[in-house]
């Protein structure tokens, strides 16, 4: 019976076995091949180079100032004068229209009351002109005839004889005269007048203030006619020359541009920015005082050079260029560098330049160029 019992036990155990090998046998995948490694090649942007005589063009922004230009002072004191709001930002005056009037009658008095002084003064030595100076009486007498306390006194007549001329120095009559043109010249502060056609763009005081001495009064231009400051480094100055042109626009106002011209070169470097200035002369009925625009000139050409985007370079004397679709790192040589653009020598003509240089971009690495489908 246990002979019978170790039997069953065995051929159990070889069963189990068998069916384990089998399973084993039958679940084995097939060895699958190990595929083979790709390269990834990147897809790049380029321009084809040619080399040309590139115009170095400078860019460089300023405001615009009206070329004639007054800044309105008091040199006398007094009440101004009412006139109907004329003396208002934005009104426009002809040359010789009173800009502004003070107040003036104690001085009025006092210049009649001079000329009136100057008067008597010349008829007093009329009588001894006739008879001790009878050839230069003649002259004399059409000035007196002439002489209006109501109108500015005119110049004297030219004395040539030194006798005559020791004589009217002695009875007061030039000393008379000056003092009559000085009070006429403060009498003449108290309007001042527009010097030329133009605008008043500020104003400081209205009619019924009293004006002090030295006091600002506003500001007067002559418009449609500006110039502007504008400023570059120096060894770029070097190649500027006045009466040179320039190009002006304004940002947001794409298309539109005004001409001008290099009015002033300044022969001094500033210390702080190390850029010097010039300023350029512009007319246009469009143009407004207070303009942001840009100016572009031309100072000189680089021949046998390629302009492109500084974004392409790599550091500052390498860029790539693609030959048998590898990149390749090419040495240049920087000759200007503008605000988005460096223009430099040391390409081929006809070499693909990389435009846009990927993040992981190394010599050596494999790429495609890309072609826009048509």
């Amino acid at each position: 019976m246990k002979k019978r019992q170790v039997i069953i036990i065995l051929v159990a155990v070889a069963i189990v076995v068998g069916a384990k090998l089998i399973s084993d046998v039958i679940s084995v995948p097939e060895e699958r091949k190990a595929k083979k490694p790709q390269k990834a090649i990147s897809t790049v942007f380029t321009t084809t180079v040619e080399n040309d005589s590139i115009p170095i063009l400078v860019e460089s922004t300023g405001v615009l100032e009206a070329v004639n230009r007054l800044e309105l002072f008091a040199e006398v004191q007094g009440v101004m004068l009412s006139d109907e709001g004329r003396f208002k930002a934005g009104n426009a005056f002809r040359k010789g229209e009173v800009l502004i009037a003070i107040r003036s009658n104690d001085q009025q008095a006092q210049l009649y009351a001079q000329r009136s002084s100057f008067e008597s003064a010349l008829t007093a030595v009329m009588v001894d002109l006739k008879s001790d100076y009878a050839n230069e009486f003649p002259t004399w007498e059409n000035y007196l005839v002439s002489y209006s306390s109501e109108k500015s006194v005119s110049a004297l007549p030219a004395v040539t004889s030194a006798k005559l001329k020791s004589f009217l120095v002695g009875r007061g009559i030039y000393s008379a005269y000056h003092a009559l043109k000085n009070m006429e010249i403060i009498n003449a502060k108290y309007r001042i007048t527009a010097p030329y056609n133009g605008v008043l763009i500020e104003a400081n005081v209205d009619p019924g203030t009293v004006i002090r001495q030295g006091q600002a009064l506003g500001t007067f231009i002559q418009p449609e006619a500006y110039e502007m400051e504008t400023t570059t480094d120096a060894m770029t100055a070097e190649k500027l020359s006045v009466g040179q042109s320039v190009q002006l626009t304004m940002q947001g106002e794409e298309g539109k541009t005004w001409n001008g011209k290099i009015s002033r070169l300044v022969k001094a470097i500033d210390r702080n920015s190390q850029l010097t200035s010039f300023f350029v002369a512009v007319n246009g009925a469009d143009l407004k005082e207070g303009m942001y625009l840009t100016a572009t000139v031309e100072a000189g050409k680089i021949p046998n050079a390629f302009e492109f985007s500084r974004s392409a370079l790599v550091g500052n004397d390498q860029v790539y260029v693609v030959k048998a679709d590898t990149l390749i790192a090419q040495t240049i040589q920087q000759k200007f560098i503008g605000q988005s653009t460096v223009v430099v020598s040391g390409l081929q003509n006809g070499d693909q330049l990389l435009t846009k240089v990927p993040p992981s971009a190394f010599e050596g690495m494999n790429v495609s160029i890309y072609k826009e489908n048509k």
